[in-house]
Parts: structure tokens; C-alpha cells; sequence
């Protein structure tokens, strides 16, 4: 079929809208194209708005995991609905497939546009895990980004990859080496935001960026600790006491520079979703605008000096 709704379904168009809607989604794609002036991008880069305050992390190792996992977390939607304006949803590789569990879409934080790509874990949770698919997709943003010349916004928030047959003979595992050579290599502004959940190849597929942001009960981790737990100790029970052993949690990855800047969960990102969703929001707008001022040559030469291996 070629319907316009069937080319939709399957990423090979972004959407489909009805005529009287479709002069707003125009306004709002040109308006993303207008760029910030020198003047304005000073401002936003000296204005932390809500998120003044600068924890070094949270050290309660197995008690963050646990709070990520909280279905009342806020997640990807969350922070677009309540820290973003002029967003313009996109769908898909453009070739030919679509996975729910990634989002991607130009949208403005603050008063910079820019290209996100995120993961959604609730519906990774509930029906669609993370799959090679996916990752095709956020490549797709990773283009998009530099064709548009617009800073891209990676959001990681995932219980991991999708762990089958299919996913593997799909090239899961090279998808990821993709997305990391991607990533060190893109020639624009990037920032990556640790939202929740880092699980695995998927997690740190998104990662790779001239900043990185956290959540302050947000981790990272290269297996799921209950994974990690069977295999060292052949016993999962104990995945509170590797992950600790690990340093998966957001004080130990601000330590070792993985992470750059913590924003605080007051005390949790649960009992406060929409007010969290606009402080992580004034974060992202603030580090965006530091790196559009930023000289592109010496910014390219800092995070290559920082993955130095990945690329």
C-alpha cells in the first residue's frame, strides 16, 4: 500500500496531518531553522534558570536503581511535554522501519533549537524493546542534525537492549559501534542527558557527546546489575552489592568524568515530574547555548581527546 498512513507506520515518512494543521507544523519547523543570536546565546549560556543548584550525585548506589525504575518517573515524554517548545515530532529510519521504544523529533530548549533523539522506556518496558531498528533511527537524527546544522540532544533511558535472535542477525551489535563512531565524529554541537535507566549497549550507544548531562538518581551500567550478579557471582541477588563495586551510580560517573554536570532530583524525580522536566529542561538549554558559542574546531579536538579508542 501506498498510502500516505502506511508510509507513516512503517518510518518511511514522518507523519501524516490533516490540511488545516499543517501551516503550524511549517511555522514551526522554519522557526527552528533561526538560529539564536550571538547576544541571546550569551544569556542563555550564563542563565541556569532551576537548575542553579549542582549536586556531585547520588551515592545510594542500589536505592537510584531503583527509583529509575519507578513507572511515576518522568521520562522522555515528560521532559518534552513540560522543558520544550516548537516541537516537531519525526518518525522512523525514512527506509523503512519504525521502533516505538525511540523518539526523535526538532524541538527548542530555552532559546535553541536542536535535533533530540531519546529513548522511551515505559513502552520499552511495556512492548518494544530497544532493537536495531531503533538505532538506525537515532543514526538517522545523528544526520539530520548535521544536515540542519542544529545541535543534537541524545536522551538515554533505557532498561537495555532487546536481547533475541532477531535483534542480533538484525545488527544490534553493529548498530551500537555505529551510533559510538557517530557520535565522536559528528561535526556539530552535541549533549547527551543520562534521564533514568542506563542499561547496557543500548545506553551507552547515545552517549558519546561534547557534554553529558545527569539526573542525580540516574546510572550507567554495561549489563543490568541483576545480569552482571549472574554471571560474576552466579547469583542475581547480589546485584545491589556489584553495582556498588561497580560505581554505576551518578556520584561515582560525575567522579570519573564521564558525567560533567548533575541535576538534582528533589528528592526524587517521581514527586516532582513536571517540575523536575523544566529544571533538567533549563540544564539542557544552558549547556546548549555554551557549546553553539563554543569554536567548532577546538570543540571536535576536546571530545576526540575524550573518547580517544571509541572512533
Amino acid at each position: 500500500m501506498q498510502s500516505a498512513e502506511n508510509l507513516a507506520r512503517h518510518g518511511i515518512i514522518d507523519g501524516v496531518l490533516p490540511p488545516d494543521e499543517l501551516r503550524e507544523v511549517v511555522r514551526r519547523v522554519l522557526a527552528l531553522l533561526d538560529r539564536p543570536s550571538h547576544a541571546e546565546l550569551l544569556q542563555q549560556a550564563a542563565d541556569p534558570g532551576s537548575a542553579s543548584q549542582r549536586p556531585t550525585g547520588s551515592v545510594a548506589t542500589w536505592d537510584s536503581i531503583t527509583r529509575t525504575r519507578d513507572r511515576a518517573r518522568p521520562g522522555l515524554r515528560d521532559l518534552l511535554r513540560h522543558a520544550a517548545t516548537d516541537v516537531v515530532p519525526l518518525s522512523g529510519t525514512g527506509q523503512g522501519e519504525r521502533d516505538p521504544g525511540l523518539s526523535l523529533c526538532l524541538a527548542r530548549f530555552g532559546g535553541v533549537p536542536c535535533v533530540v533523539v531519546g529513548q522511551d522506556r515505559r513502552i520499552q518496558r511495556s512492548h518494544a524493546p530497544l532493537g536495531p531498528g531503533a538505532l538506525r533511527a537515532a543514526r538517522r537524527a545523528m544526520h539530520l542534525s548535521s544536515e540542519l546544522q542544529l545541535p543534537l540532544v541524545t536522551v538515554i533511558d533505557t532498561p537495555g537492549a532487546e536481547l533475541s535472535q532477531a535483534a542480533e542477525e538484525g545488527g544490534l551489535a553493529s548498530e551500537i559501534a555505529h551510533c559510538l563512531a557517530d557520535l565522536v565524529t559528528h561535526g556539530g554541537p552535541t549533549l547527551s542527558v543520562l534521564l533514568g535507566e542506563g542499561t547496557g549497549g543500548g545506553a551507552l550507544a547515545l552517549l558519546p557527546a561534547d557534554r553529558t548531562l545527569a539526573a542525580e538518581h540516574a546510572w550507567l551500567s554495561p549489563l543490568p546489575p541483576e545480569g552482571a550478579a549472574a554471571i560474576v557471582h552466579r547469583d542475581p541477588s547480589r546485584a545491589p552489592e556489584l553495582a556498588e563495586q561497580q560505581g554505576v551510580a551518578s556520584a561515582a560517573l560525575y567522579a570519573h568524568g564521564i558525567v560533567d554536570r548533575v541535576v538534582a532530583e528533589v528528592p526524587d524525580a517521581a514527586a516532582e515530574p513536571r517540575v523536575f522536566s523544566v529544571r533538567m529542561g533549563h540544564a539542557i538549554a544552558q549547556e546548549l547555548a555554551a557549546l553553539v558559542l563554543q569554536q567548532p574546531d577546538a570543540r571536535r579536538v576536546a571530545r576526540l581527546e575524550r573518547y580517544r579508542g571509541l572512533g
